[in-house]
Formats: C-alpha cells, sequence, structure tokens
C-alpha cells in the first residue's frame, strides 16, 4: 500500500510534450496556367495567420496581392486539414475564400476561391516548408474605352479567370 501511494504522484504529474503552437503563420507565392479565356498568367503573394483548433486542422484569415492584368488585393478566410499525422512529409488539403478589391478606379474586385492540395516539410525549430498545387476562381469586372474617330464608349466588363496556381510557402 505505501508503494502504491509513492508511485501515485508520478502518474498523476503531467509528461512534457511538444505542444503544437495555438498560432501560426505562412506566407506564399505562387504562379499559374489560364484555363479560361481571356487567359492571364497571375503572379500571388499571400500572408495568413491561422488559429490551429486540433493538431491536424486550422482556419485562418489572410490577405496578399494578386496580379492578373489588374492588380488585386484579396481578403479571404482560409481552413486547411492535414490528411495525415505531422511528419516530415504531410499532405494536407486547404481551401480559401473571400472577396478581391481592386485599387485602381478603372476595376471592380469580386469572389475568391482557392480550393488546394499541398504537402509541407517539416525543418527545424516548427518551420515547415510547403508546395500546394490548386484551382483559383477570381472573378473581377475592369472597365474598358474605346476611342474611334466617329465616337467613344466606356464599358464595363466582366471577367471570371479560372486558373491552375501552383505555390511555394514557408510555415512558421
Amino acid at each position: 500500500m505505501a508503494a502504491a501511494l509513492c508511485v501515485l504522484p508520478f502518474l498523476a504529474a503531467e509528461v512534457p510534450a511538444q505542444e503544437l503552437p495555438r498560432f501560426s503563420c505562412s506566407a506564399s507565392v505562387g504562379t499559374g496556367f489560364g484555363l479560361t479565356r481571356p487567359s492571364s498568367v497571375p503572379v500571388v503573394w499571400r500572408v495568413t495567420g491561422h488559429y490551429n483548433v486540433s493538431r491536424r486542422f486550422s482556419v485562418g484569415a489572410g490577405t496578399g496581392v494578386s496580379c492578373y492584368e489588374k492588380t488585386l488585393v484579396p481578403l479571404f478566410a482560409d481552413a486547411k486539414f492535414l490528411l495525415m499525422r505531422r511528419r516530415s512529409f504531410t499532405p494536407y488539403a486547404g481551401c480559401a475564400a473571400g472577396y478581391a478589391f481592386a485599387p485602381r478606379r478603372d476595376a471592380n474586385g469580386g469572389l475568391l476561391l482557392n480550393p488546394e492540395l499541398g504537402v509541407q516539410y517539416a525543418l527545424r525549430c516548427g518551420v515547415h516548408l510547403f508546395f500546394a498545387a490548386g484551382y483559383e476562381l477570381q472573378r473581377l469586372e475592369r472597365l474598358r474605352k474605346y476611342e474611334g474617330r466617329w465616337f467613344s464608349a466606356e464599358f464595363a466588363e466582366q471577367l471570371s479567370h479560372g486558373t491552375l496556381l501552383l505555390k511555394v510557402g514557408v510555415l512558421f
């Protein structure tokens, strides 16, 4: 009985384990291939803050710059789910959805939707490199002008860019 009482405090004590930080950030850059007409090769730069709900699921919000034929500033919500337990290479699925604003007067932003599949590679100190491939739908409206010899016209053109987007980034 005395031996059991001596062991009891050790059973109830907390064991320090590798804890997952509650908050993380990521930065990425990417480009893609236009799948719709008119097509434009985009260059995107994104920064996202994540709240790790569990070891495998995180939600967050982000912003960045997207350069199609017009520059857009997206604001989006992001969700990521790790498809396996964390290892050196961990596949994940994610989706970002939001709205992109156009800083220039001759364009209006629109809906942004970006589902993706990717893989994270664990480095030291909790830093991960990641590569992702996905589809990005970006809608926008731009003002077009025509000036002829006899008349001039202005009209709004609705565009919907569908892009196979490839991104590389760092998660810390």
